[in-house]
């Protein structure tokens, strides 16, 4: 079989090729049982040996769909849809993040609501650490805004009440050792600005890329 980093790679489109970061972490994670089987091949935020009940983050590596970019723009264009590949599911409502090469040629981190619950569609991260970051901070989910100034304790105990919460400490501590950077407590320290899909205008490069493009 081969690695999930092979399969990973495999499935991004030729002009998005995968960052070393991203490449590294996740290396590492199928070398210390991030790497599941279910439905589908998959790579969490905890090793397994972390019970199912305690992982309270639920954004995890996939390989990309090659049809997803084409079906969220509206645009099956291969001009287009090589230009973006979703890889991270933020939200059990369908919800991505994914690499987006803007027209620069420069290689970003974005987030595609998925519509039918987020509709976040905005630039995530500039760089590959700073996104590793971003999903080491732990929210239970990653795709609501409205939840970005809130530590992602907070945020679970609005949802949650009086439920433990286990935050991804080993993805963490290797993202800060690995790359010399801290994590932060809350999301609007990486995502300066959102964007949403039903918003009637924003500056985002992403939001603007994706309003020009969609059939």
């Amino acid at each position: 079989m081969n690695s999930f980093l092979d399969e990973v790679e495999g499935s991004l489109p030729a002009a998005l090729p995968l960052p070393e970061e991203i490449r590294t972490a996740l290396r590492w994670m199928e070398q210390n049982g991030f790497v599941q089987q279910e439905a589908i091949r998959y790579c969490g935020l905890y090793p397994a040996s972390v019970p199912r009940a305690l992982r309270s983050a639920y954004a995890h590596f996939t390989k990309v769909d090659s049809s997803h970019a084409g079906y969220w723009l509206g645009n099956h264009d291969a001009s287009v849809t090589s230009r973006l590949a979703p890889f991270v599911a933020t939200g059990a409502d369908g919800s991505f993040a994914g690499l987006w090469l803007d027209d620069s040629g420069r290689q970003r981190f974005v987030h595609m609501g998925s519509g039918s619950g987020s509709t976040l569609a905005c630039v995530l991260a500039n760089d590959a650490v700073d996104l590793l970051r971003f999903l080491a901070i732990g929210y239970e989910e990653t795709c609501w805004p409205h939840l970005f100034d809130l530590t992602p304790e907070d945020a679970y105990a609005e949802e949650y009440s009086s439920d433990p919460y286990r935050p991804p400490f080993e993805f963490r501590h290797w993202v800060e050792t690995s790359f010399g950077v801290q994590i932060p407590k809350t999301a609007s320290e990486i995502v300066g600005q959102t964007a949403g899909t039903d918003d009637d205008y924003s500056d985002d490069p992403f939001w603007q890329w994706a309003r020009k493009v969609a059939a």
